[in-house]
């Protein structure tokens, strides 16, 4: 097997296996427990997506078994470089996805839970998104996603 392939597998199963140990104390670490309501329904809202994500994890990894490569999925994860078009200026920008403790806005490494990260996780490639974030409201097509 291909050592990037086995690379990009072993990196999926390693983030499958982080949510699923660690989803508790990754919420805990960057939306603690509160009595507010609005933090109530964020760290709700956060635990769903991060379930969203692992969801399409293993359906990326269930549809290539373990005696085939494995394909970069079609979809933004984590530890990939996105590049994305920006309809108003034809600009491509590039950014890589990565965890909060991670994140070099300098290198262009985002964090997932950043308003743009979190917009960009699990993009598909070709697909036009509306990114928001505070004061501004972009269409982006998604151009590419590598792993590397």
């Amino acid at each position: 097997m291909n050592i990037y392939k086995t690379k990009l597998r072993e990196t999926l199963v390693s983030q499958l296996t982080f949510f699923d140990e660690e989803l508790t104390m990754f919420l805990d670490r960057y939306l603690p427990a509160s009595d507010d309501v609005r933090i109530v329904r964020e760290r709700k809202n956060m635990k769903a997506f991060i379930e969203r994500y692992m969801f399409k994890l293993e359906q990326h990894l269930k549809h290539h078994t373990l005696d085939e490569d494995i394909p970069c999925p079609d979809f933004v994860f984590l530890g990939s470089t996105v590049t994305v078009q920006y309809e108003d200026t034809n600009h491509l920008e590039s950014y890589t996805l990565c965890l909060p403790e991670e994140s070099d806005p300098d290198t262009s490494c985002i964090s997932m839970i950043s308003p743009l990260g979190s917009q960009l996780l699990m993009a598909v490639k070709d697909s036009q998104i509306t990114i928001v974030t505070p004061g501004q409201i972009t269409k982006v097509t998604i151009v590419d996603i590598k792993y590397s």
